[in-house]
């Protein structure tokens, strides 16, 4: 004797020449078929949306805790994408030419251009602390 499988828990509606599923299953979805909109994150008070704890590696004034908004994490993504591209190219080049490898690590060993990259970091995160 065959049973009936379940009802689906699915529902696909069209609108607008689109495919949008409703799970209705789910608290507070509608009934008439309208999907559930996604809430948003909240928002910290003072438009704070992530910090972080600076290291005496690369800040002066360390430690620090630091606050940003969401503009300053928006710019600071694209930063971090250009320093990942920029980082592949270098290994992509190290590879191709082993003595590009060691530049970096120069700059690392000195103590002059180590100080005045910390120093200019430091003045550059001095700005998101104070805005």
């Amino acid at each position: 004797m065959p049973t009936e499988p379940p009802p689906s828990r699915y529902r696909v509606v069209e609108r607008g020449r689109r495919l949008e599923v409703i799970d209705t299953r789910v608290t507070g979805a509608v009934p008439g078929g309208q999907p559930m909109r996604e809430a948003r994150r909240p928002r910290r008070e003072g438009g704070i949306d992530s910090s972080f704890t600076t290291a005496r590696f690369y800040d002066d004034k360390a430690p620090r805790r630091i606050a940003f908004d969401t503009a300053a994490r928006d710019r600071l993504g694209r930063l971090r994408l250009i320093a990942m591209i920029a980082a592949m190219a270098w290994v992509m080049l190290a590879v191709w030419q082993p003595w590009v490898a060691l530049a970096p690590l120069a700059i690392l060993v000195s103590n002059g251009p180590r100080r005045t990259t910390r120093q200019r970091l430091t003045r550059w995160l001095d700005r998101y602390e104070q805005g």
